[in-house]
């Protein structure tokens, strides 16, 4: 039998100087996990979900769990939520739905502190099962990875042992647990390929285990590889709203793929992002979820350009007026001298809108503010964040790009007013 107490302490040493959240269901994984934990005097403190999906049952792990803590002095921390109320509120998967659940709340802890660490109980058997049900989605290169023992600030101690070795452990150092009957049911896809089919497949081929675990290693070296590919690409596409498409056609599929996943898009939008690359310039591609503050992709000349949520885009800078005595010797974009009897009601300075247009200087007919935004070669993250000064009547200036012939001031102003912004 293997010593976990042994190969965990050695293995995972620096988390005695830090704190770890201990996630506890109440099942041997995490009670083993526990147990070890605390006999090595580590600084770990105990989370706990109560989904109240099982009744009388859910109530007695919470209370197991939680008098363990009282016990042992090991703080408590508890997330209770009707799991079946949300479904029958907003539909979805069980499954997903409970695992978004506990690692928003273990993710509310972590980000405490730079220190803190998230220690859950998965083991060998939960990354074969994984595999397999990741196999069965056409998962990619990250989702043949399986889980880690380490990412993120979450560990894994007990990935390399096997369910029955826990048990042995568990029993021969008389830790207490409570097993989860719905894990003996077939309702879901996991306990099927736990319950039926891997059993029946382990019988007949004894080296699939092995072979397995030798595969997911294989993924988890090329994840590796293709995270530190496009790290540098991601944080550039993100600092500067801009991915060339030199560099976006070097990428393999893969690669494609890893990007995606860390803009927070799924795999399926890659085939999306290939078409938009062949489409015409201006098209764009809608993300499915806004991380990393994204509303969507746009195809430029060159380049994909990334588009901010409103929400995030440059706020309206201060007006600055002030009376001069004479105009510049040469006129510059970034201040417009005006004549105050030619302007109407005040001045208001907006983003710009379909549909705005203005007379510029040196022209006698108007221009859409889109064709001036245009002809100025604005790239496309930054249409959104252009800005005009307007009276009552029309459009005197588009800040920054073009001056307007309305309201100007000439040698014959009297009273100049300089305008520019800060």
């Amino acid at each position: 039998m293997s010593d976990l107490f042994k190969i965990i302490t050695q293995k995972w040493e620096f988390l005695s100087t830090k704190k770890t959240f201990l996630a506890c269901s109440g099942g041997v994984d995490s009670m083993t996990l526990l147990y070890i934990f605390n006999k090595a005097k580590w600084n770990i403190e105990v989370l706990h979900v109560n989904y109240q999906l099982r009744g009388e049952n859910s109530e007695l792990d919470m209370n197991m769990v939680k008098d363990t803590c009282e016990q042992l002095s090991i703080p408590f921390h508890l997330k209770r939520v009707d799991l079946q109320a949300i479904l029958n509120s907003k539909g979805g998967n069980l499954q997903e739905i409970a695992r978004k659940v506990r690692y928003t709340f273990f993710e509310e802890k972590k980000i405490q502190s730079s220190d803190n660490y998230i220690a859950l109980g998965h083991h060998k058997d939960d990354q074969i099962e994984t595999f397999f049900m990741h196999l069965a989605r056409k998962s990619g290169i990250m989702g043949m990875a399986c889980m880690p023992s380490e990412h993120n600030q979450f560990i894994r101690p007990l990935l390399d042992f096997s369910k029955e070795e826990i048990i042995q452990y568990a029993s021969k150092n008389k830790i207490f647990w409570r097993e989860d009957y719905t894990n003996k049911t077939n309702k879901y896809t996991r306990n099927i390929l736990r319950n039926i089919l891997l059993p029946e497949l382990q019988s007949k081929i004894p080296t699939l285990n092995e072979s397995v675990l030798l595969l997911v290693k294989k993924f988890q070296e090329t994840q590796l590889e293709l995270e530190f590919k496009i790290k540098p690409i991601f944080e550039q596409f993100i600092e500067i709203k801009n991915l060339n498409f030199i560099v976006f056609d070097s990428l393999t599929e893969n690669q494609k793929v890893e990007l995606f996943r860390k803009l927070g898009q799924k795999a399926s939008l890659v085939k999306e992002l290939n078409k938009l690359r062949n489409s015409q310039k201006g098209k764009k591609l809608l993300f499915e979820s806004n991380i990393n503050s994204i509303e969507c992709i746009i195809r430029d000349e060159d380049n994909f350009q990334l588009i901010q949520k409103e929400s995030e885009l440059a706020s309206i800078p201060i007006l600055y007026i002030e009376e001069v005595s004479n105009l510049p010797a040469v006129f510059s974009k970034n201040e417009i001298y005006l004549d105050p009897s030619k302007i109407r009601g005040e001045l208001n300075l907006r983003k710009w809108k379909e549909g705005d247009r203005m007379i510029p200087l040196g022209m006698k007919g108007s221009k859409l503010i889109s064709d001036i935004i245009k002809e100025a070669k604005i790239p496309t993250n930054k249409k959104k964040d252009v800005l005009v000064l307007e009276d009552e009547n029309t459009i005197l200036w588009c800040l920054r790009i073009r001056l307007g012939a309305n309201g100007i001031a000439n040698e014959h102003t009297k009273n100049i007013l300089k305008i520019s912004v800060k």
